[in-house]
């Protein structure tokens, strides 16, 4: 089994890294390859959100991903040491600048999400949920 914390630098080359983490983590819980290609891709949004917006690629900052299963659903927390942020209501609008879809491909791969904002370690984490049980 891959690990189940990691922490990644902030920087654009890691975003791979957490999306290949993403993948073990499906293949851990014998997910299938559209359950996997969700949490892969929805992870992937959240971390390069994490590194671009909030920890804007500061050398200093590191990104974290945990994961849990419980009760059907797996859980997976992408955490950023930024200054936190909130998200916009959704518009129903296709979104076709350069930036700002993440958050909308998130909401569509994932049952649900959450972002809340952290004081000790200060930053923000996104938590994304996948229900297993379908």
């Amino acid at each position: 089994m891959g690990e189940k914390a990691v922490e990644l630098p902030s920087g654009v080359v890691h975003i791979d890294e957490a999306a290949n983490w993403a993948e073990t983590i499906g293949e851990t819980c014998g997910l299938g390859e559209h359950d996997r290609y969700r949490i892969c891709l929805a992870v992937r949004e959240a971390a390069a959100n994490a590194v671009l917006h909030g920890n804007r690629q500061h050398p200093g900052k590191r990104v974290r991903l945990d994961w849990e299963i419980r009760e059907g659903r797996v859980r997976v927390t992408v955490g950023d040491e930024g200054d936190g942020f909130t998200p916009p209501p959704p518009t129903g609008k296709v979104n076709l600048t350069p930036s700002g879809r993440g958050l909308v491909l998130i909401d569509h791969l994932t049952d649900s999400y959450t972002v809340a904002r952290r004081d000790d370690p200060p930053g923000t984490d996104v938590v994304l949920v996948f229900d297993t049980t379908t």
